[in-house]
């Protein structure tokens, strides 16, 4: 595994943002975690320069996005998907409740978590599973510190299982479309250091 000086600069520069944001939401919460979704915009930015989606690729991503979106409002608006839950403060400017940068954690969740899985198997379905359930694992690890964090909240403070299974339902669409992507830039070693960054920054709320 070899990361070239761009994705370096990429990763480091992703770390320093939640070391920064894990002091900062401890030290001064209002003003962190207000601007959490910046932890976002930036590394879906990066990841996207690139790969440099051509059009084809560009239109599948917007898909995703819109895919994404829709399946939050859906959720939020009706509880039909998800389950009973209300967004905070943290995640910017919301759409009928639904903060639109949800659907750009969606898409980069999607990509990093193909990326890894599509180097360790070669088949299709496989990928589409196993990405799928590789993101349904990361969505395990955020729920709990959801409230915490003020992205999200659940009646009663319970998150239903039916969570996970609309999450794995949703990712397994999610992926299929970006199963027919065509670029080829190699995002493995920035995929995995994008997860190992994003899996620190949870566990460090658990402490």
């Amino acid at each position: 595994m070899k990361l070239n000086i761009y994705n370096s600069f990429d990763i480091i520069f992703i770390a320093i943002i939640h070391i920064a944001g894990i002091i900062g939401i401890r030290l001064f919460p209002d003003l962190f975690l207000k601007s959490s979704f910046i932890a976002i915009v930036i590394p879906l930015a990066l990841y996207l320069f690139r790969v440099k989606p051509n059009r084809k690729d560009s239109f599948l991503m917007s898909l995703v996005y819109i895919i994404a979106f829709l399946s939050e409002w859906i959720g939020v608006c009706s509880g039909l998907l998800y389950g009973d839950y209300t967004y905070g403060d943290s995640l910017g400017f919301k759409l009928d409740g639904v903060p639109i940068i949800m659907g750009g954690n969606w898409l980069l969740l999607c990509l990093v978590s193909r990326e890894l899985v599509g180097k360790l198997f070669s088949n299709k379905f496989v990928i589409i599973i196993a990405s799928s359930f590789l993101m349904v694992l990361i969505d395990i690890l955020m729920e709990p510190l959801s409230n915490q964090l003020d992205f999200w909240s659940w009646k009663n403070n319970i998150i239903p299982f039916s969570n996970y299974v609309d999450w794995f339902l949703v990712a397994l669409l999610n992926q299929t479309v970006f199963s027919y992507l065509d670029y080829k830039t190699n995002m493995f070693s920035w995929s995995l250091g994008y997860i190992t960054i994003l899996i620190l920054f949870f566990f460090s709320f658990y402490i």
